[in-house]
């Protein structure tokens, strides 16, 4: 599977816990045009942005909506950032993320991993 680029939004849930959003694009370029039209909307809004850039990662989800119930199921992911290279891995629920996480390696510079929910949720590829 060839490798794209995907917009990665995380921001801080009032309970502590980290959302995120994921945008896949066509190119880096394409990714960071529209990341500069986003991200003053997030940093004058009332959310509190955590990290947010385009990242090189061959995975797909499904597409964001901002009109989701309340109520919608989330999905649990570990997202690893390592300069311009994100991996993000599916997890059964946010505990399962968190002891993932604790069994990582310390982050050196650069370096950052999360545990996030999302109402987004991978496309699983066929093959």
């Amino acid at each position: 599977m060839d490798a794209g680029v995907v917009m990665i939004i995380l921001t801080l849930l009032s309970g502590g816990e980290v959302s995120s959003t994921f945008v896949n694009v066509d190119t880096r370029a394409e990714c960071n045009e529209r990341l500069s039209r986003i991200r003053p909307v997030l940093e004058s809004g009332d959310v509190q942005l955590k990290e947010a850039g385009c990242f090189d990662s061959s995975v797909q989800f499904d597409d964001f909506d901002h009109s989701m119930p309340q109520d919608v199921p989330r999905y649990s992911f570990l997202v690893s950032i390592d300069g311009e290279r994100a991996l993000i891995q599916k997890h059964k629920s946010a505990a399962d993320c968190q002891t993932s996480l604790e069994i990582l390696p310390t982050a050196t510079a650069g370096q950052a991993n999360y545990c996030t929910t999302s109402t987004q949720d991978l496309i699983v590829q066929g093959g």
